[in-house]
């Protein structure tokens, strides 16, 4: 994502007030809308839905204000629908990235709308806006196969993204008094007629095929299609710089351009049912998608120590999401603040029951020391049973044949609990990370819990986006006694 000279803007105050109303970090579509009843649509012919028919549907928040920059981005979480919650969610996060490596501070904020919600289809509308300027894609999931599909995927291939971008082309011209020279960029010189298009058999979609010619088209100003009530296409612009925001293709222009899952989408806006079938009602486990955008997984071994309820506060503050690998013997004394780590969205996992080296036990030992821990932990917490790190980085063949669960390492070692001192945690945890890394600290330590909130600002500043272990390998199998030290 570029920020074009083009860039859409708000209709609406009651829109940016849609964008910018409180949220709790989760929270239920009907409380959504809610807080946004009555508000306009950015374009008036674009159909959007209030989906509350959807079971279990949320919407998350991500918001951080630090260092001059604020960011907040409200995204929906669809059970039963990963990947279309992992390309809304990452969507954003690219635009969040960029926001902040561009430097210049200001505020970025984010929200979805709905396209459609029934017939196998889910659409929606990423919307991003920066000061007075506004970017907006659509974004689609076929149920049946379950992947989620850009805005390319409405469209019967390359050649029909052209004849789109030349109809649309010369509707502004003619329709919309849009000078040859002033068209936004990526449509071409308007011409005084069209070739009728060939009406073809639409394609199926190839989800391959599709993200590519996404990726070719990635600044078309044709990524903001959808549909109206009636089924015409609809592209949407920046007020002002067209009569209503928009220009529609009818249905028997359009019928030509469209692939089979386009007329799907189409069919199903039209029919406007209030049902809408997935497989399951599992709440996706990740949200984003660390091939996409630079991830990093901040982990803290030995606790809970006396200083976890302060860590805790730094990493709020950039609403990071950290691994605690905690002791059984520890948590069993402490369960409040491994609950409250729990409760504030970090992942608790097993550091074995009091620090013993794994690789000195027997096979059932192993067994026993782990089940023990996991069960502190669940009595804490009752959260599902994810990863192990055993102690010291130590494991053999045994260990590995004993442990049901992957085994996690890292690629970037602190030496914190060896030098004890904050400068030299700083350095080697911003120093070391690249994408997909797993950095070890040890929040037992008061110097390693002072460092992290200068490891925050500097690894935020460069783009990064902090997520649980669960979350960096998030669309990947993670096989039991098999040990990972990053995301490759």
């Amino acid at each position: 994502m570029v920020w074009k000279t083009w860039k859409r803007q708000l209709v609406s105050w009651c829109a940016v007030m849609a964008v910018t109303a409180p949220l709790t970090a989760c929270t239920s579509w009907e409380e959504l809308g809610a807080l946004k009843g009555g508000r306009e649509r950015l374009a008036d012919g674009l159909h959007t839905i209030e989906p509350t028919w959807i079971d279990g549907l949320t919407v998350a928040e991500h918001s951080v204000s630090v260092d001059g920059t604020t960011i907040t981005s409200k995204y929906p979480v669809v059970p039963g629908a990963t990947d279309f919650t992992v390309d809304i969610r990452t969507t954003m996060a690219e635009r969040e990235t960029e926001f902040i490596t561009q430097g210049g501070g200001g505020e970025l904020t984010q929200h979805a709308e709905f396209l459609v919600a029934s017939n196998g289809v889910l659409g929606a509308r990423v919307i991003s806006q920066y000061e007075d300027r506004v970017d907006a894609s659509t974004h689609w999931y076929d149920v049946a196969s379950g992947e989620a599909l850009p805005w390319t995927a409405l469209l019967n291939g390359d050649q029909a993204v052209d004849q789109l971008a030349a109809r649309v082309a010369l509707a502004l011209h003619k329709d919309h008094d849009v000078a040859a020279d002033a068209m936004p960029d990526g449509l071409p010189t308007p011409q005084d007629e069209l070739p009728d298009a060939e009406d073809t058999e639409p394609a199926l979609v190839d989800p391959e095929a599709v993200w590519k010619s996404a990726e070719k088209h990635e600044d078309s100003p044709l990524a903001d299609l959808g549909f109206d009530a009636a089924g015409d296409l609809v592209v949407s612009f920046s007020p002002g710089e067209v009569a209503d925001n928009e220009v529609q293709v009818t249905v028997a222009d359009s019928e030509p351009l469209l692939s089979r899952f386009g007329r799907s989408a189409r069919q199903a806006v039209r029919d406007g049912e209030e049902s809408l079938e997935l497989p399951s009602n599992t709440v996706p486990t990740y949200t984003i998608d660390c091939d996409r955008v630079p991830c990093v997984a901040l982990t803290f071994d030995d606790g809970p120590g006396a200083d976890t309820p302060l860590l805790l506060k730094h990493l709020e503050a950039y609403s990071a999401k950290a691994t605690f690998y905690v002791l059984g013997q520890l948590t069993e004394g402490d369960p409040d603040t491994v609950r409250a780590a729990m409760e504030a969205g970090h992942e608790i996992a097993n550091h074995s029951w009091k620090h013993d080296n794994l690789a000195t036990k027997s096979g059932n030992a192993v067994q026993d020391d782990i089940e023990k821990t996991w069960k502190a932990i669940e009595e804490a917490t009752g959260v599902t049973r994810t990863t192990v790190r055993p102690p010291y980085g130590s494991y053999n063949e045994t260990t590995q044949a004993s442990i049901d669960y992957p085994l996690i390492l890292w690629d970037v070692d602190t030496l914190d609990w060896q030098h004890r001192d904050t400068e030299k945690t700083i350095e080697a945890a911003v120093s070391g990370t690249r994408p997909g890394s797993i950095v070890l600290f040890h929040d037992i330590h008061r110097p390693t819990v002072d460092a992290i909130p200068e490891v925050l600002s500097q690894l935020h500043a460069k783009g990064y986006h902090f997520v649980t272990v669960t979350e960096l390998f998030g669309g990947r199998t993670l096989e039991p006694g098999v040990a990972y030290t990053r995301r490759d």
